[in-house]
């Protein structure tokens, strides 16, 4: 939406304006989704502790450690997206990296779940890459070093 301002001339959205595609929201809703999936995930290795289902329980503990700590960096990524700061590349590289879980969830005999991760990834990689998204945030801009 661009208008006009008599004082200022044309004003038009920027970064720091309240301007949010919808690309964007989506896209933290993803990122979102991927945290609350991750933390149930490490909840149900916590249960699976205590419960005694596994064979070692340290490194269980440790796999739910890393899920927890994955979630809250998905959850701050969604965050940022969501404030429209630049974090482009840290949502491209989380994206990437649903590819290779995709491959090996299609050969541990769950094609479907593959398929889905592939799906999730193009998705999420299309809507962090759309240029509403992009010009929202910024990404690409020269802007001079320290700011």
């Amino acid at each position: 939406m661009n208008e006009t301002d008599a004082d200022m001339g044309p004003v038009t959205e920027t970064p720091g304006s309240d301007y949010r595609p919808w690309t964007v929201t989506v896209a933290t809703g993803f990122f979102w989704l991927f945290a609350a999936a991750l933390a149930a995930a490490g909840a149900w290795g916590l249960t699976q502790v205590l419960v005694g289902g596994v064979d070692s329980a340290s490194a269980a503990v440790g796999v739910v450690a890393i899920a927890w700590l994955v979630a809250a960096y998905y959850w701050l990524i969604g965050r940022r997206l969501l404030q429209l700061r630049n974090v482009i590349a840290q949502a491209v590289f989380q994206s990437l990296l649903w590819l290779p879980v995709g491959y090996f969830l299609r050969e541990a005999a769950h094609p479907v779940l593959g398929l889905a991760a592939w799906g999730l990834a193009a998705a999420m990689l299309a809507l962090i890459l759309a240029p509403p998204t992009r010009r929202a945030v910024g990404f690409g801009q020269n802007r001079p070093f320290g700011e």
